[in-house]
């Protein structure tokens, strides 16, 4: 599908909506579409078929005539604010002649704000003859980034308004690497209920195993946790690559490895890309039970994630060690486990975050069906 996004702004100019736009322009080619942008500033640099650079000191005429020759061909346009906001009043006014002259085409007004009834332009609103936001276009169809905004457009713009809520991605909000954002999408770890990092190499003191075996006792609950381990083989020591081998043996056996992740295979962790497993990761899981000091757990603290650990010395003496006894068994150390994260407010809205709005979820849930229905137009 052809598809044009219209906005005022794009990134690299900086906002909400223009960042939104930019995600948008991304999802949309990710899925195949041909994507285009008209604007009047910005677009360098976004994942784009073409750019289609507006002026502001063009006309009405001047840009139905401009705009009737750039849009045609596509099989939809996303009016993202310009039929809402009374910034250029010229390309609104024109962009709702334009679907008599471009009848194939389908436009979608995306409402992220609205200057109708809303205070702060209601001096601009009043000047007649000035502005065409105070009535519905009836060849456009209108959507809503949220309840408060629809609610808003179906009952002053008295118009049918569909519900498509912003997403969210999380690898430009983290600011990840390419190779960990990668590990990211290929293990699905977006989509878990709980991501649980140990980072620690790959020796016997660091009680790895129970780590496993607590994965495979939540999973056996129904709770889709991945585990990830960072360290690779202890390289003063290779006789440790043996229990190396027995650990990958061990979550072979158990049906975990799409479930425990050895991330020194796929990459060398360095301190970026250690930074970046704990933004991923939801909380810490550190069963060692002989350490010198613990260093993880004052590293989780100041990612802000709760560390899980044995109550025992050092580990129990840091700050933010949330400690369970050594001696207990996977069965309810699960349990355990899973009423320390449903406790925790940040993680819940973190997952439901990540798995209800993240953009790949939006498209399927939302945008994809709205581009296979029909159109919902206002009656005549």
């Amino acid at each position: 599908m052809k598809i044009v996004l219209v906005h005022y702004t794009a990134p690299p100019v900086t906002g909400g909506v223009e960042r939104i736009v930019g995600e948008q322009a991304r999802l949309l080619r990710s899925r195949g579409h041909t994507v285009s942008l008209a604007c009047f500033e910005g677009g360098q640099g976004m994942q784009l078929d073409s750019l289609i650079p507006l002026s502001r000191n063009a006309s009405r005429t001047e840009f139905v005539a401009y705009l009737s020759s750039a849009f045609s061909g596509s099989d939809c346009v996303l009016l993202h604010n310009v039929g809402t906001m009374p910034f250029v009043p010229e390309l609104t006014a024109a962009l709702r002649e334009l679907p008599a002259r471009l009848p194939a085409t389908r436009w979608i007004c995306w409402v992220h704000d609205l200057a109708l009834g809303n205070p702060d332009y209601a001096a601009l609103l009043e000047t007649p003859g000035t502005h065409p936001y105070a009535e519905a276009c009836p060849d456009w169809e209108y959507v809503a980034v949220s309840g408060l905004r629809t609610r808003q457009v179906e009952s002053l713009l008295h118009v049918p308004c569909t519900l498509i809520p912003n997403g969210i991605d999380p690898v430009f909000t983290l600011q990840l690497s390419p190779r960990v954002a990668a590990l990211a999408e290929t293990h699905a770890w977006w989509d878990a209920d709980a991501v649980l990092l140990h980072p620690a190499r790959l020796l016997p003191r660091k009680a790895v195993e129970t780590g496993i075996h607590l994965t495979q006792a939540v999973r056996s609950l129904g709770v889709n946790l991945q585990y990830i381990i960072t360290g690779a083989d202890d390289p003063h020591n290779p006789a440790h690559s043996v229990y190396a081998h027995h650990l990958k043996t061990l979550a072979e056996k158990l049906h975990l490895t799409d479930s425990v992740h050895f991330l020194g295979e796929s990459l060398a962790v360095g301190p970026r890309e250690l930074c970046d497993i704990f933004q991923i990761a939801d909380a810490v899981f550190f069963p060692s039970v002989r350490e010198g000091f613990g260093l993880p757990v004052l590293e989780a603290g100041v990612f802000g994630k709760p560390v899980f650990c044995p109550d025992c010395e050092p580990l129990s003496d840091l700050p933010g060690a949330i400690t369970y006894a050594p001696d207990t068994t996977p069965s309810d150390l699960a349990c355990w486990l899973i009423r320390q994260l449903k406790a925790r407010d940040t993680i819940t809205a973190r997952r439901k975050i990540l798995r209800d709005y993240r953009w790949p979820s939006i498209y399927l849930n939302y945008i994809a069906p709205l581009l296979e229905r029909p159109p919902i137009l206002l009656q005549p």
